[in-house]
């Protein structure tokens, strides 16, 4: 059978290549951004000429209880990559609750279709590499954009093409044709969850600036780090409450209470997994206190 590696090693190779003819720019959490406007630019392009007419049509022919189906699959299949992830992070108790999620889902929930852990008080805590290698110390990552994709970090950028390696898809869509289909159909059904955020982003003065700085402010609200300090003036102003719940930060320690926390969808973070975590937002750093930012 064929498979997509060839094609995503040949891509992750264009990245780099194109990561090292990047051009320094002024903020610096986007020493890039000379780079990261255009591939924004050609992106946002796509996206309102196809990327959100597909979706918004996909929301409109599919039925809602299909909908939640797709999304509770790959649901399924992102919460064994963080039974992977976390196990990697020695986090026992997150991976214990991913490996009840993956087996109650998958013997119960027909392969993933109906979620029943989350009623069973088994919440998602997924976790993808680019949380693992924030964990081992790669916090602070320069954003970067990549076309086609959402917005991103190096960090996370090199995670994404990890996990899409990692995720059992192969083992299910044993073709190209069959694999990429199910890639696609993934895509689109995250990106028909993210149409209620389109009015914010099309009314900001900048729509790169306030993309990339909710973006960078809600992933490390995530990884439960301090955000990197933009422009200053140039920041519009970001409800980080309303898009990630305060007990969702991403510091390590384990919980405290005996019920997890509620988990977090995908639309409340404009990223293409959901990236929870246990802790209570008063164990993240001070959000003025300025960070560090690495590539």
């Amino acid at each position: 059978m064929l498979s997509l590696k060839p094609t995503r090693a040949l891509t992750a190779l264009g990245l780099l290549i194109a990561l090292g003819g990047c051009a320094t720019g002024s903020n610096p959490s986007d020493p890039y951004e000379g780079y990261n406007r255009k591939v924004y630019a050609f992106n946002s392009g796509f996206d309102r000429h196809v990327y959100r007419p597909v979706a918004e049509g996909y929301q409109k022919v599919t039925p809602q209880p299909a909908r939640t189906g797709i999304r509770n699959f790959f649901d399924n299949l992102a919460d064994m990559l963080s039974l992977a992830n976390n196990i990697v992070m020695l986090r026992p108790v997150p991976a214990m609750s991913d490996f009840m999620r993956v087996s109650v889902n998958t013997v119960l929930g027909l392969g993933g279709l109906l979620d029943i852990a989350t009623p069973m008080g088994l919440h998602k805590d997924q976790k993808g590499f680019g949380d693992t290698l924030a964990h081992y110390g790669w916090q602070n990552s320069a954003y970067f954009m990549v076309p086609f994709f959402p917005p991103s970090t190096i960090r996370d950028t090199l995670g994404l093409g990890v996990d899409y390696l990692t995720v059992p898809t192969r083992e299910l869509f044993t073709t190209t044709y069959t694999d990429a289909s199910a890639v696609m159909v993934n895509l689109v059904d995250q990106r028909a969850r993210l149409l209620p955020l389109d009015p914010a982003r099309d009314a900001a003065l900048d729509e790169y600036t306030f993309t990339r700085d909710a973006w960078m402010a809600i992933r490390a609200r995530q990884l439960g780090i301090a955000p990197p300090l933009g422009n200053g003036d140039d920041n519009e102003e970001i409800d980080i409450n309303e898009l990630v719940p305060a007990n969702h930060s991403g510091a390590e320690s384990e919980p405290q209470h005996a019920m997890p926390a509620a988990p977090v969808e995908p639309e409340e973070h404009m990223v293409h997994t959901a990236h929870a975590a246990h802790a209570a937002a008063a164990e993240a750093p001070e959000a003025g206190k300025e960070a560090v930012v690495t590539p």
